[in-house]
């Protein structure tokens, strides 16, 4: 119901609005769709190449970040090497057999050596020195010599046991600095671990070898170790929770129980990508990217550099709208473009479609000054060929209704005499009825009743011949017509007629043109010529078998037969050729006459025609509405 109301309304809207509204909203609702689509499909196209080849030059400098970033791996490790290797620390911590001011002495001399090695090395908060050399020497001077006990309590002292050097995460000292350190186990002479030396890095000397590369920085960078653990993040998102404990143990590399905050004074957010996501990718030795969805729903591009020296890498997340904010500049640029051009065409359309709709204009003019009787009205021919049809065409029609008006009025007079004449014509069968009964009385006086009788049966062949001017009458009329017909030739022949009907009772009633079956048994009358004496004429009626809407009427004689060659077509004779057309053109071409020699001789006469059992039925073929 509702789809009917909406069709009618917007059929009604349609109706009372204007041909150049119409188009001029037509073209701009295609032009419309047809440039957002176009704006859209090329922003996609667009963006997508673009964030492709933004991000793998992003890679590409995270992968060289990761490089250089990572070159002073080679200083630290040289350092602690350094350290291991010297012969006069090695030589210091022999403190067996030795007195207390001896190794205060030597105490005191690695201190120095240690002092040095922070001053001459580049990015290194602190040395230390974790020995049992020294445990039953007091000093009052701090320096960076502890017991091994001070970090026998922490997780990656127990894995180091099973290498000889390795990067450790470190818990922060006092000053909250420390992040990591690097671990070398020394020798002594006999190849015993005489102490371990640990050397600290803290966050900004980590951060300080990615100053000269600001771009890298965008967004959240985390380090990550080969474990696929966050050792430290950077960038704008600073760490402020600890991941939980984990602890596995790689060739040349320690990790930590749990990852220590950094900064605390500066609350940051938690990496976007979580340790699962790490942890897979870490496994692999290739960079990559990958978007991501973040916590608050914006996408994120992920981007893992190839790892360093020290199997560590560098994982960046960048949000996707920080990305693609110059392509969306330009997007928003075009589509103010796009927009721009669509309101200048709209003005174009429409000054062009007023110019288009102009001569359309003036054929509704002209067309409401014919409906007010001027039919001398015309059309100029516009500058389309379309118009110039219209024009033509409308020029026509008037032509033509001026030739028809007066065909009408001249049809008119017609008419008018023909009613007259039909007046007048109808009082002569009027007058021949009554002359045929006086005769038919004038008969029985003189006891002339054969007269009589013919005199009867013509009578009643003429009024149902004429049935007041109907073109169909009911079969029992049309059977009766056909009786009176062969009475009377039966009184004037030679021979006698054997007449016979057999009729279905359903068609009895039907309706069939007037004057079908006389024609036909006036030939069989004429042109039979039995061989008996005596002419025998069935006249059968009945439904189709195959086709109950059809009526089929055969005429069966005894006759010669037809003559070899004999068509319809080409038959002088008229009354045949007559039924013929008539049923055709009353009924359509789908029925009519077929005549052919029977079986055992004679001629057998078939009629097809429609099954009309109504007056209402028979007012729709007279109108043409079943053909």
């Amino acid at each position: 119901m509702w789809k009917r109301r909406l069709s009618l309304f917007i059929n009604h809207k349609l109706q009372q609005s204007k041909l150049t509204t119409l188009m001029v909203t037509c073209f701009i609702a295609f032009n419309l769709l047809l440039v957002s689509g176009i704006v859209w499909l090329a922003y996609q196209s667009f963006s997508t190449v673009t964030f492709t080849e933004i991000s793998k030059a992003r890679l590409a400098l995270l992968n060289e970040s990761t490089r250089r970033g990572f070159d002073f791996i080679t200083g630290v490790t040289g350092t602690a090497y350094s350290l291991a290797s010297n012969r006069e620390l090695s030589s210091l911590l022999e403190t067996a057999g030795t007195g207390r001011l001896t190794q205060i002495h030597q105490r005191r001399e690695l201190a120095k050596i240690l002092d040095h090695t922070l001053v001459v090395s580049e990015g290194i908060t602190s040395v230390e020195l974790y020995t049992d050399a020294f445990n039953g020497v007091n000093v009052t001077m701090a320096d960076r010599i502890f017991p091994v006990d001070t970090i026998a309590g922490d997780a990656w002292f127990t894995a180091l046991e099973h290498a000889d050097a390795a990067w450790v995460p470190l818990r922060e000292n006092e000053s909250g600095h420390s992040l990591v350190g690097y671990a070398q186990r020394i020798f002594d002479s006999r190849g015993s671990t005489a102490a371990y030396v640990l050397i600290r890095l803290s966050r900004a000397d980590i951060v300080r070898r990615f100053a000269d590369m600001p771009m890298v920085l965008d967004g959240q960078v985390l380090l990550v170790d080969t474990a696929g653990n966050v050792i430290m993040q950077m960038g704008e998102a600073d760490p402020v929770r600890a991941y939980n404990q984990r602890s596995s143990v790689h060739e040349d590399a320690v990790v930590a129980d749990s990852l220590l905050r950094v900064d605390t004074a500066s609350q940051g957010t938690l990496p976007v990508v979580d340790s699962e996501w790490i942890q897979e990718h870490a496994q692999q030795n290739e960079d990559g990217f990958e978007v991501v969805s973040g916590d608050g729903g914006g996408a994120q591009l992920v981007l893992y550099s190839k790892p360093a020296t020290l199997q560590w890498r560098l994982v960046q997340t960048i949000p996707v709208h920080t990305l693609l904010s110059p392509v969306r500049y330009a997007g928003w640029q075009v589509l103010g473009i796009a927009v721009v051009g669509l309101v200048c065409s709209a003005v174009f359309a429409y000054l062009f479609v007023r110019r288009i709709i102009r001569p359309l204009r003036q054929l509704i003019k002209r067309m409401r000054q014919l409906e007010k009787g001027d039919f001398e009205t015309r059309v100029q021919l516009s500058f389309t060929q379309e118009y110039a049809h219209l024009a033509y065409g409308f020029n026509h029609m008037a032509s033509r209704l001026t030739e028809l008006m007066n065909q009408v009025k001249e049809e008119s007079r017609a008419k008018r005499e023909a009613q007259t004449s039909l007046l007048e014509a109808q009082i002569k069968p009027h007058f021949l009825y009554n002359t045929l009964d006086m005769i038919h009385w004038r008969a029985l006086d003189y006891e002339a009743r054969d007269i009589s009788r013919m005199i009867v049966q013509l009578s009643k062949l003429l009024r149902i011949g004429l049935s007041g001017g109907k073109m169909f009458i009911k079969i029992r009329d049309e059977l009766e017509h056909a009786r009176c017909y062969v009475s009377i030739q039966a009184e004037r022949l030679p021979f006698s007629i054997h007449y016979e009907e057999q009729i279905d009772p359903r068609v009895r009633s039907c309706y069939i043109p007037r004057i079908i079956l006389q024609p036909f048994i006036e030939n069989a009358v004429i042109h039979a010529n039995p061989k008996d004496e005596t002419l025998q004429i069935r006249v059968e009626i009945g439904e189709e078998t195959e086709d109950p809407s059809r009526v089929v009427i055969q005429i069966i004689d005894n006759g010669q037969g037809l003559p070899e060659e004999w068509g319809l077509e080409s038959s002088s004779g008229i009354g045949v050729r007559n039924v013929h057309q008539r049923i055709q053109l009353y009924c359509g071409k789908g029925y009519g006459v077929h005549l052919r020699t029977g079986s055992s001789g004679g001629v057998q006469v078939t009629i097809s025609l429609p099954r009309i059992e109504t007056e209402e039925q028979l007012n729709l073929w007279l109108d043409g509405e079943n053909i």
